[in-house]
């Protein structure tokens, strides 16, 4: 030690080496974007029919034990992308349906939690009790009264698919949400596009649609959705999370406890099928009125139904792009997602028709289970014209011609949650429900040469005060 501090103090430095990167930081990335594999989508790149994907997920557990390496020319791989911020957001998107699968976000004491409902894997995706958890809903969102639409200026009749009872509904049998959307990066967002045929489903018009993905560091997922045509037709796209931020396990006790605010001085009205009559009522003075903020748990025994399943219209600027539309409060951990959107409606739902535990089991017999099985297969409808559905396509258990209908089944989902009624809730920007058929609704027309856009933003944060 001597020799050295002589050796400094004659001016001869002694150079001493250091282990690289021991002075150097590591620079953590704002966000990290992550890509690897979901699964393998079966033979073709899409279902031609509603029987062809319930074929698909009963014998999916017996083609799993088979290498899907055997004939890889054939393959068809679902990817995944995972974004993590650095403030502990995790993000993940699979090309089937371009659906969200997780949104994982901490609490107010930094803990992370999973707060969208979804499966554990692809095959899960493919059932037929699926309600459209996380996926990319188009051509069009929501209801078409008697699967018929007129559009202008042509004048021309169009029939569109019925798979609601005689209605049209979340863009038929094999809509956006049941293809592998192509994929690629840019930067940090994440590019899928889809090709529509013309006439598919009934849809006039090839119709190329576009949607891009993207998680920013102030834990912001940004959805924007394009699409191109070449003929007239109606587009209307939108992405169905369902929420629930206590964590999408906490089940129905914690979603009651949400504070929800809704920008909206009027709703759609709807009859007793749940279809848009064209009117618009004003939220004023009933249970509707989420214009100040209010816990679901007071609300919900207001609604006829038990719970809300209604589409709003917005209040937006004259002059405006994103315009906010609602807000969802936990208290108890603190988490709040907002809502903004370039569309002029918002479906909020809560859940009114997801598995009831407290409902009969009268399990079908045998024979009826099998004679049903066969109705079925026939109409290739992938649904009974006579059940109730709500705007988010769960079955419900209601009686139909003097005969009981299935009772409770549970529905499994990710880390082996069963989801049920009342323990999610969705807000889903969306233009108006048949507003094609409606001449005072926002128009839903779109003609070769012009653009579709849609952009949705759900931000994420925390309230650490008490909430007043």
């Amino acid at each position: 030690m001597a020799e050295e501090a002589e050796e400094r103090a004659s001016g001869d430095t002694v150079s001493v080496a250091k282990p690289e990167g021991e002075d150097t930081l590591r620079k953590v990335p704002d966000v990290e974007l992550i890509l690897d594999g979901f699964g393998f989508m079966p033979e073709a790149n899409q279902f031609k029919s509603a029987k062809e994907l319930k074929k698909i997920y009963k014998t999916s557990k017996e083609e799993s034990s088979q290498s899907p390496c055997a004939s890889s020319t054939n393959i068809d791989i679902v990817r995944r992308y995972t974004w993590k911020t650095r403030n502990r957001m995790t993000v993940q998107v699979i090309t089937y349906g371009a659906t969200i699968t997780t949104i994982q976000v901490p609490d107010k004491k930094g803990v992370p939690d999973d707060v969208i409902a979804g499966f554990d894997t692809l095959e899960e995706y493919f059932q037929p009790a699926n309600p459209y958890f996380g996926a990319t809903i188009g051509r069009y969102a929501n209801y078409i009264r008697e699967g018929t639409m007129v559009v202008q200026p042509s004048g021309r009749m169009y029939m569109l698919s019925h798979n609601r009872g005689h209605n049209h509904y979340n863009g038929g049998h094999v809509g956006f949400d049941k293809v592998n959307w192509r994929s690629y990066v840019n930067g940090n967002k994440v590019v899928m596009s889809h090709i529509s045929e013309r006439f598919h489903e009934g849809y006039p018009g090839t119709v190329m649609a576009q949607v891009t993905f993207e998680v920013t560091c102030d834990n912001t997922l940004k959805i924007e959705m394009k699409c191109h045509t070449s003929e007239p037709t109606i587009v209307n796209l939108s992405n169905a999370l369902y929420f629930n931020l206590a964590g999408h396990h906490a089940g129905p006790e914690q979603m009651c406890e949400h504070i929800i605010t809704i920008n909206a001085d009027k709703y759609t009205a709807v009859d007793d099928e749940g279809l848009a009559t064209g009117e618009k009522n004003v939220v004023g003075g009933t249970a509707y009125d989420f214009r100040v903020p209010r816990v679901l748990r007071g609300m919900l025994p207001r609604i006829p139904m038990g719970g809300y399943d209604v589409n709003y219209c917005i209040t937006q600027g004259t002059e405006q792009d994103l315009s906010f539309q609602a807000r969802a409060l936990h208290p108890i951990t603190g988490r709040v997602v907002e809502v903004y959107s370039t569309q002029s409606g918002m479906q909020f739902y809560t859940g009114n028709l997801l598995p009831d535990p407290d409902k009969i089991v009268e399990e079908p017999r045998a024979e009826e289970e099998s004679q049903e099985e066969e109705v079925k297969e026939e109409s290739d409808s992938g649904s009974e014209s006579s059940d109730k559905w709500s705007a988010n396509g769960e079955e419900a258990g209601e009686e139909s011609k003097g005969k009981k209908s299935y009772g409770y089944v549970p529905l499994l989902g990710k880390k082996g949650t069963f989801y049920r009624k009342h323990g999610l809730f969705c807000l889903m920007p969306q233009n108006y429900p048949d507003a094609v058929n409606h001449k005072n609704f926002p128009n839903s027309i779109l003609n070769p040469g012009e653009v579709y856009v849609h952009k949705i933003q759900y931000k994420f944060g925390l309230l650490l005060g008490k909430y007043v």
